[in-house]
């Protein structure tokens, strides 16, 4: 937690006034995947941890958008994934990038440190473009991204049910996986 902050994320997010019919289970499924992601940190995993909170999402009903662009900060623009719903932004990965700064979530576009709208630029353009990693992300079929997590037999599968789990969803990889096949990512 940032030093000034004297909230939780978790507070914040809980305060935030939000209007959607599934909230609460948005709120859930973030956090329960962020945990994940504290306890098991992988800087830049922005692609994996977007896949997996896609699926969670779309596995409870609630409609969300796999986005995948480049994001400009104060000072520079960086490839990533995030998730949208209703056109607003969702980036547990943030938290930790590639050059392993850290950085405060997002939720439904606020930046849960400040508590006003994210100053990061998502879907801004740069003059150079993807790096090899995102379009490669772009050019793999998506349940062949999740298979080929090298960290878990079951690939990226294996988180998916393990933080379905935490939610107390019950998740069958052989069943969920014929559901992705045509998923992709939107380009912003």
């Amino acid at each position: 937690m940032d030093k000034q902050q004297s909230k939780s994320y978790r507070i914040v997010a809980s305060e935030l006034e939000i209007e959607h019919e599934n909230k609460d289970k948005i709120f859930n499924t973030f956090f329960a995947l962020s945990d994940f992601f504290k306890k098991y940190p992988n800087p830049g995993a922005c692609h994996l941890i977007s896949s997996v909170f896609h699926i969670l999402l779309k596995e409870q009903g609630i409609e969300n958008t796999l986005c995948i662009g480049e994001v400009k900060t104060d000072m520079k623009f960086f490839d990533h994934s995030w998730i949208e719903i209703n056109d607003q932004v969702f980036d547990i990965a943030i938290q930790l990038t590639l050059d392993e700064k850290v950085n405060p979530p997002v939720y439904f576009g606020v930046d849960l440190a400040t508590e006003r709208a994210t100053s990061l630029i998502y879907g801004a353009k740069s003059h150079i473009g993807f790096d090899s990693d995102a379009k490669q992300v772009l050019q793999t079929p998506f349940v062949k991204y999740m298979d080929g997590y090298p960290l878990y037999r079951e690939g990226a599968w294996k988180i998916v049910k393990s933080v379905g789990k935490e939610i107390k969803l019950k998740i069958n990889i052989n069943d969920i996986k014929g559901r992705y096949y045509n998923t992709t990512r939107v380009i912003k």
